[in-house]
């Protein structure tokens, strides 16, 4: 009988917990066939530990599949998600602006894309706008918006 377990032993107890043949395991690490066997059958701390580490893995397996499961129904909505999202945020669909722009923000950092962040800085009307443009074409620093018609040279 065992009073520990050797590393050579916990290399058998996985290998034989993944369901390889004892005689491979025995070539492999230079022992017996039959003391794998014996061990298997009768030390308490062997079968102990190989119980565990099977039921561990018999855990682990129906997790995964569980998971797959879900994956696999996440898969089936998928294309639909797709759909009333693109919908969404196109306006096809009645959504507030501000959920519009959430999905598509929230599309973007999933599809590791940033979005671009956008702040109110002021208001400004058609002149203000045709005044900067007009400034920054003609590298002009004056403002342009107090001036008089037939003021500027265009």
């Amino acid at each position: 009988m065992l009073r520990k377990l050797t590393p050579k032993h916990r290399k058998m107890i996985r290998d034989l917990a993944t369901g390889r043949d004892p005689a491979e395991i025995a070539e492999e690490l230079d022992v017996s066939a039959d003391t794998i066997n014996r061990l298997k059958r009768e030390d308490p701390l062997f079968k102990s530990a190989l119980y565990a580490l099977e039921m561990q893995i018999e855990r682990r397996l129906v997790e995964s599949e569980e998971r797959l499961s879900i994956m696999n129904r996440l898969d089936l909505v998928a294309e639909s998600a797709v759909t009333l999202c693109h919908d969404v945020i196109a306006g096809a669909e009645e959504a507030p602006l501000e959920l519009r722009l959430k999905s598509a923000w929230d599309v973007l950092d999933r599809t590791g894309n940033k979005a671009v962040d956008k702040k109110l800085i002021g208001v400004t009307n058609i002149a203000d706008v045709v005044v900067a443009a007009y400034n920054a074409k003609y590298n002009k620093t004056e403002n342009l918006k107090d001036a008089k018609p037939g003021q500027i040279d265009i």
